[in-house]
């Protein structure tokens, strides 16, 4: 039998064929070399856009990305290597918690050498925050970590936080541009592939998703998360990790800050145990004993994953590890602190509730859009964050407030436009109904 070409292969895909892995292969290491060229892959995305994949095709097409770099070297192979990815969100900082919380708990329940975290994170774009942009945020941290050293880190501590390297599926990177100019991205799929794609790579054992959906998701309903989330558990089974995924509302912003360092700033006050916000810790605590319950040597049932969580927190011993992270990796902490001490003199800008009554809405879109669109976030890849752009929220949906109550209030280094002031006072609406508070985490989904 013939051959089949490229244009084949996108007919065969726009008419809702299933391709092989030879004609996926094809595809794939034909567009890395540049024998493919883009307006070939814009269409194949498009057909799949349209038609789908099947369960297999989209774990091959996975598997292919992964192999198109390296995967992190393990030999011999010991101890536990658990991540945890989230789909993004305004306000999310539990990667920078679960590190220390993780670390300590499992040193406390196996003692060293049973779970290793290696976490690679990304940077944010749009309205979302990324991890790295907050590690940043502390003076002299480097997220640019060559393998070796990364490994190194690994080794003589138990992890590490670093932006994806070139060398770690470079095809993702490639395609996943070419989706965001073509409007592709939002496509199961090639979403399930591009994330599990870059988590195959990092040679884990388990892997905890924490995916998001309402206002400032990328799912917009608990159903199409959920869809999201069967999607990656199936093909990270059949790739042979295992995996949990939490069903995380992001209606509202999680946490009190938002933006980048005003967010370590409240991680470093969550771990000293001095500021706690519900719904953070809620959800910390659920990713956290995901990942405690996927290392266990022998069954861990989230009750016990749940203790061993709180009895870390009940020390200073986390607070340490986190402010160990940033120093191994160049960070310095007392930059950092004296950053947080200028905060003081930034602009604030209160949002006040015009009325009496009950809180009904804190748009989290809303407020990612308006610190991006400070400085403090990112439009296109190549834009310069300005870590001090920032906001504190002191109230939360379900609260009761009063008339000339402080909502939340915004951070910048410059006096804001009243566009700006307008766009910060239509992210709340308080009414006269009752609410109840955001249920943070909806449902826990596990593999197999």
């Amino acid at each position: 039998m013939m051959e089949m070409s490229i244009t084949d292969t996108i007919r065969h895909k726009r008419q809702g064929g299933t391709l092989s892995e030879k004609q996926l292969r094809a595809l794939m290491e034909g567009y890395v070399d540049g024998r493919v060229p883009d307006y070939q892959m814009s269409a194949w995305l498009m057909a799949v856009f349209f038609r789908g994949m099947t369960a297999e095709e989209t774990q091959t097409w996975a598997r292919l990305m992964w192999k198109s770099g390296i995967t992190l070297p393990r030999e011999p192979r010991h101890g536990y290597w658990v991540d945890k990815h989230s789909t993004g969100g305004v306000g999310d900082k539990t990667s920078l918690l679960l590190v220390p919380i993780v670390k300590v708990a499992a040193q406390k329940l196996w003692g060293e050498g049973r779970v290793y975290i290696p976490m690679v994170s990304g940077r944010g774009l749009d309205f979302s925050g990324g991890t790295l942009d907050k590690l940043e945020s502390v003076p002299g941290f480097r997220s640019g970590l060559e393998i070796p050293k990364a490994l190194e880190l690994l080794e003589r501590q138990g992890f590490f936080m670093m932006g994806q390297t070139a060398d770690l599926a470079p095809a993702d990177r490639l395609i996943y541009a070419l989706r965001d100019v073509t409007g592709t991205v939002e496509c199961l799929p090639l979403i399930v592939s591009s994330i599990l794609s870059k988590k195959f790579a990092e040679n884990l054992d388990g892997l905890v998703l924490d995916v998001k959906f309402g206002d400032g998701a990328f799912m917009p309903d608990a159903d199409q998360a959920r869809k999201l989330a069967q999607a990656l558990l199936d093909t990270a089974w059949r790739e042979g990790v295992r995996a949990s995924a939490v069903l995380s509302s992001m209606d509202e912003p999680l946490g009190y800050a938002v933006g980048n360092l005003v967010e370590v700033e409240e991680c470093t006050d969550y771990l000293a145990g001095t500021r706690r916000e519900a719904g953070l810790h809620q959800l910390t605590l659920a990713l956290a004993a995901e990942m405690l319950r996927l290392a266990a040597p022998k069954p861990l049932d989230t009750a016990e994953a749940l203790a061993a969580c709180e009895a870390a927190l009940a020390t200073q011993e986390p607070l340490q590890v986190f402010r160990q992270l940033f120093e191994a990796q160049g960070g310095d902490w007392g930059a950092f602190e004296q950053r947080r001490l200028e905060q003081q003199s930034l602009v604030r800008f209160p949002v006040c509730a015009e009325q009496s009554g009950v809180l009904n809405q804190v748009s989290a879109r809303g407020m990612g859009k308006l610190i991006r669109d400070l400085g403090g976030g990112r439009q296109s890849k190549e834009s310069v964050i300005d870590p001090r752009v920032g906001a504190w929220v002191h109230a939360k949906v379900g609260d009761k407030v009063e008339a000339g109550d402080v909502l939340f209030e915004v951070l910048t280094p410059r006096p804001m436009t009243s566009d700006f002031q307008n766009a910060a006072r239509a992210i709340c609406r308080v009414q006269s109904e009752q609410v109840p508070a955001t249920r943070w985490v909806e449902e826990v989904l596990y593999d197999g």
